[in-house]
């Protein structure tokens, strides 16, 4: 059972409920009286499966719920950003908004020089440099 589709999933509850209720059947037609069969284990099997499944299809309603709700507030900011940027620059395109900033990040960064690398005291005598040893208290 590891379909993520709503319709699988309605069509595995609909098979297991079918498996339910002929199971039920045979026990009534062996004598067992309904609560006795609510303890069968085939019974309880069957319950548990269409429980699940019934937590995966509100799953799914969940997350399609939530799917619809961000496309439609992502719709909503693309709408608000497309006016903004018409109300304040209606001559500039898009692509030359877009191209400037990264044209001044490159140039400020031709700009920088690279920074030196700090030697260390050991690295400078050519020898490696020691850790002093951890010692038990006593």
């Amino acid at each position: 059972m590891s379909s993520k589709s709503k319709d699988v999933r309605i069509e595995q509850r609909r098979i297991l409920e079918k498996k339910l209720d002929l199971r039920l059947q045979q026990l009534a037609q062996k004598g067992i009286s309904k609560e006795k069969a609510q303890s069968d284990p085939l019974v309880k099997n069957f319950k548990s499966k269409i429980r699940e499944t019934n937590i995966r299809i509100k799953a799914t309603d969940k997350s399609a719920k939530l799917n619809e709700e961000l496309a439609q507030a992502k719709a909503e900011k693309l709408a608000g950003l497309t006016k903004k940027e018409e109300a304040a620059e209606p001559g500039v395109t898009e692509e030359q908004v877009a191209s400037e900033p990264k044209s001044k990040k490159k140039s400020a960064a031709a700009e920088k020089e690279p920074k030196p690398k700090k030697k260390t005291d050991a690295a400078a005598d050519g020898e490696p440099k020691k850790k002093p040893s951890k010692k038990k208290a006593e």
